[in-house]
């Protein structure tokens, strides 16, 4: 996955922050992390959201991610540490 085409909410950059989730940290997610639910459409914007998690730098990370099927690019929706 080539990171320029991957776009930052506000929403996810504001929790990145106030978890101290750098966005390197959300690549390694997007690159080396699990789908551990099924994806669900987002009727609304007619896209797939998928959630990601991956065991990184001590600490459980999920990342909400949405693709379209006529878009290469993945946008980041949220961020948020698992406990």
């Amino acid at each position: 996955m080539r990171s320029e085409l991957i776009v930052f909410t506000k929403h996810a950059l504001a929790r990145m922050k106030l978890r101290g989730v750098t966005r390197l940290m959300v690549l390694d997610v997007l690159r080396q992390g699990k789908l551990r639910r099924t994806p669900e459409p987002n009727a609304a914007r007619g896209t797939l959201e998928c959630r990601m998690e991956y065991f990184l730098s001590g600490r459980d990370i999920a990342v909400v991610a949405a693709v379209a099927p006529d878009d290469p690019g993945v946008v980041v929706v949220t961020v948020m540490e698992l406990s």
